[in-house]
């Protein structure tokens, strides 16, 4: 018959089972682009403070103002890219740009004027 003691540093594949908040962490993570994380957010801030729980609203608050920030730094990011691009656009139309060609004599005439 095989040995059935278990390994001494062996973890059980039984995670789940138990109390479910063993690892301190009641809600699940938001999930979602940006700005769907930040709506998230805010939703859960309200439904806190409407709850009572003014520090739980407080820290989904700090949580919501963090996405806030990162979209407005997106947002200031593409806008200076946008820029950068319209200022290579100009100067290159401003090179294709045909030049007026002067006419010799009346470039003389204004050189000695």
């Amino acid at each position: 018959m095989k040995n059935r003691r278990t390994r001494p540093f062996k973890r059980s594949n039984n995670r789940h089972s138990g109390d479910s908040f063993v690892n301190g962490n009641s809600s699940t993570r938001v999930r979602g682009n940006l700005s769907t994380v930040l709506e998230k957010y805010k939703v859960l801030a309200k439904d806190a403070a409407a709850s009572g729980d003014h520090i739980g609203a407080e820290n989904y608050l700090q949580h919501a103002e963090h996405y806030s920030r990162l979209i407005n730094d997106r947002q200031d990011r593409n806008n200076s890219i946008e820029e950068t691009k319209t200022i290579k656009t100009e100067a290159v139309e401003e090179k294709t740009v045909p030049i007026e060609t002067l006419d010799p004599a009346k470039a003389i005439e204004e050189a000695n004027s």
